[in-house]
């Protein structure tokens, strides 16, 4: 395996206009090119619009780059999309738990999701929880909890079948300071762990 477990060269993304703009195209990324060592934290900068989501939604398998080439953990973007899902998770801007469901609940259906038995869900629900310090509101539907109480569980919902990178699409936008940084606590216990960020 090589030292660098994301490599891009030249990765493109267009799409087409739209309305009165249908015969234009727009370029969301303009062939981007960059490295990644295992257990690195790399962060992608820029305004908004410069295409950041759209680059880490190529990488996530979840959009089909135009042209250019990538290789996550080893395996080809174009050809290995189900090889690259079970080694990543993808935490997005707007996270994904469902509301009318407790936090605990969220975890296992992700758990069961990646092909683990109860017994397995249920152990590795209880590490996360303990590990995000999260055991005082697992059992609140989510739909009740802080912007900074998601997040947490957003991450670990991202880590649940422990991926070797963990993709974060502005994981702390939006938190007041306290809750950015226990965001960001959580995401070096993460990098501590191995887990490329």
């Amino acid at each position: 395996m090589s030292e660098y477990i994301i490599k891009t060269n030249d990765l493109r993304k267009t799409f087409p206009g739209r309305g009165k703009n249908k015969k234009t195209t727009v370029e969301a990324v303009r062939g981007i090119s960059f490295q990644v060592k295992k257990g690195e934290i790399f962060g992608l900068l820029g305004p908004n619009g410069a295409g950041k989501t759209t680059t880490m939604r190529m990488l996530c398998t979840l959009l089909t780059p135009t042209s250019g080439t990538a290789l996550i953990a080893d395996f080809d973007l174009f050809k290995k999309s189900v090889e690259i899902r079970n080694q990543i998770g993808y935490v997005s801007q707007i996270g994904g738990m469902e509301r009318e469901a407790t936090g605990r609940e969220n975890l296992m259906l992700q758990a069961q999701l990646y092909g683990m038995n109860k017994k397995e869900a249920e152990e590795r629900v209880q590490e996360l929880l303990q590990l995000f310090n999260l055991e005082g509101f697992a059992d609140r539907k989510t739909g009740t909890y802080s912007g900074g109480q998601r997040r947490i569980f957003d991450l670990a919902s991202g880590i649940v079948h422990r991926p070797q990178i963990l993709f974060l699409d502005e994981p702390s936008t939006g938190l007041d300071p306290q809750n950015r940084v226990h965001v960001w606590e959580q995401v070096q216990k993460l990098h501590t762990q191995g887990t490329t960020i």
